[in-house]
């Protein structure tokens, strides 16, 4: 008999497999899953070497992977000194001027200040004069230091007036072509606001502050893998690139994808990498800025794909919604982000984009919010898997808060998939219900995997918290935490939000081979759980903890 370097028994393993099986132990050996089974199937793999683990009956799960999120950058804002003014104690613009006279004490003269999270619609004083918080409120507070502020969203950007000074603009900037964003002026005087819309607006500020060094950028890996592994969280999404080079303080930038793999060879990883490359130059969505951005672009050689990988494009189909005109409609239907003077002039770009990524053989996730965004992303897809056939490329939609059936029905007939954010969901989905075409269907997730979907759940960090018992709660009893009910009836089996954030996340990987559940021959990642998730009641699920998470055969985090 082979003895195991790892035994873990006396648990409820939940398998996560087809059948969602339960176990009471597992033997591990070199970091893969050698066995599992009843206690006394496994007792004879304990040696004299043998690490043992006795659960004492609590839960283990596979675990779990966070499909959609900004890693480094949600690792920077963990970092000490940048503002977080998004908070719960945030309810006014004079909150986030406390925080920001604060952190200008704390950098010192002229030193660049960073944060974000802001909330137009939660603050006191934009609500009340209709308007965002803008350069003005921040001179109040900051006249000398530079202050850079992204919402929690990261599409808009607010500065004061020394950055403006800084990076030369002032009110008679040349106007910039929607596809490039935005940036917003007082529409009586002409003067800028400070605040920038969409990344290559963004770049004409952030082209002039620092961006992070190798070492500052390693820290924010850690600090960020840490974080996830006190969640369960063993594998996750980054979105990064030479698009992202200026953006965030370069937590978006290039460099950090050799920074993943140094990482990775030198054993210092926690959770494993899959990159989702932003390679639109300048931030500009277009045909011509993706593929000059691909042929530019300088990969390591990854010497384990089971920790980092580079296989898949991220491209932004629209900033905030690209909604399909219905006679429901008296409001701005929004625009994509490719550039275009028609929605047909921009459906074809997008389309002549995936085609030809497509083409290359890249995987695609496309950020898509509103119905006509989706509804190009999708038909496009499928022309590229038509003119190109090849083996399950498991292209995705990123978001699909407008999804429809007849989407789904699309979808899943050529392998297409979903990475939406429960977690998300569980505060807005109220706000959202009224502001889709689907409406009454939002985010009916379970319909999707019940038609053969792959519908994998991130948290799109930093934007939103990273507790995917959160999201599987939302799931489960479609109640946010305002306490606003949306379609109760379209909620998921328990089985299937748990399959949403471990097999689900491996298979938009390409990687369900060796990961996403506990099953032999794959890798020896778990979670244990302080409660049951399968008796707790439902709306108690997100406050259960994470007593320890197990990479690779090794605990990498202990209550």
């Amino acid at each position: 008999m082979v003895h195991a370097d790892l035994v873990i028994t006396n648990g409820k393993v939940a398998t996560v497999d087809k059948e969602f099986q339960f176990k009471e132990a597992i033997a591990v050996k070199n970091g893969w899953i050698i066995d599992v089974g009843s206690r006394e199937e496994i007792k004879p793999y304990i040696g004299e070497n043998t690490k043992v683990i006795d659960l004492k009956g609590k839960v283990i799960l596979p675990a779990a992977n966070d499909a959609h999120m900004h890693a480094v950058h949600t690792g920077l804002k963990l970092k000490e000194g940048i503002i977080d003014a998004g908070g719960a104690e945030i309810a006014s613009i004079k909150d986030i001027q406390g925080k920001v006279e604060q952190a200008v004490q704390q950098a010192g003269p002229n030193k660049w200040v960073y944060g974000l999270g802001f909330m137009d619609f939660m603050l006191q004083e934009c609500i009340e004069e209709k308007r965002g918080i803008n350069r003005w409120d921040l001179d109040k507070v900051s006249p000398d230091n530079p202050v850079m502020l992204n919402d929690f969203g990261l599409h808009t950007l607010v500065v004061n007036s020394k950055a403006l000074e800084l990076a030369g603009l002032d009110k008679n900037y040349q106007e910039i072509p929607p596809e490039k964003g935005l940036i917003e002026r007082d529409p009586n005087t002409g003067e800028l606001t400070g605040r920038f819309v969409e990344w290559s607006a963004q770049n004409l500020i952030t082209r002039h502050c620092p961006v992070m060094n190798d070492e500052e950028l390693i820290a924010c890996i850690i600090r960020v893998q840490k974080a996830l592994n006190k969640e369960g969280i063993t594998s996750h999404t980054d979105i990064v690139g030479l698009g992202g080079n200026h953006l965030f303080l370069g937590a978006w930038g290039e460099r950090v994808i050799h920074l993943y793999e140094k990482l990775a060879r030198d054993k210092k990883l926690t959770a494993r990498v899959s990159i989702n490359l932003f390679p639109a130059l300048d931030g500009i969505q277009s045909y011509d800025m993706i593929m000059k951005g691909l042929e530019e672009t300088n990969l390591p050689d990854f010497k384990d794909k089971n920790w980092v990988k580079a296989e898949a494009v991220k491209i932004f189909g629209d900033g905030g919604t690209w909604l399909r005109k219905t006679d429901d409609y008296e409001i701005d239907c929004g625009r994509s982000v490719f550039p275009g003077k028609t929605d047909e002039e921009q459906a074809e770009e997008i389309e002549k984009t995936i085609v030809e990524l497509h083409k290359k053989g890249w995987q695609i996730g496309i950020h898509a919010l509103g119905g006509m965004t989706i509804d190009t992303a999708v038909k496009a897809f499928i022309k590229a898997q038509q003119m190109y056939p090849r083996l399950a490329p498991r292209h995705f939609i990123i978001h699909g808060d407008d999804l429809t059936i007849e989407n789904i029905d699309d979808m899943a007939k050529y392998s297409i998939g979903v990475s939406p954010q429960p977690i998300a969901a569980n505060i807005i989905a109220g706000l959202n219900a009224s502001k889709v075409t689907v409406k009454d269907e939002l985010f009916h997730w379970q319909e999707y995997m019940n038609k053969g979907v792959t519908v994998a759940g991130g948290s799109d960090a930093s934007c939103f918290s990273f507790n995917w018992r959160e999201g599987v709660q939302f799931a489960v009893t479609r109640t946010t935490k305002m306490g606003d009910k949306v379609r109760p009836d379209l909620s998921m089996s328990l089985e299937d939000a748990i399959r949403m954030y471990t097999i689900e996340g491996a298979k938009q990987e390409h990687m369900e081979a060796v990961r996403g559940s506990i099953e032999v021959n794959k890798v020896a990642d778990f979670q244990v759980l302080d409660k049951d998730i399968f008796t707790i009641p439902f709306h108690e699920i997100g406050e259960i903890q994470v007593v320890m998470t197990i990479c690779d055969g090794k605990v990498v985090y202990e209550a």
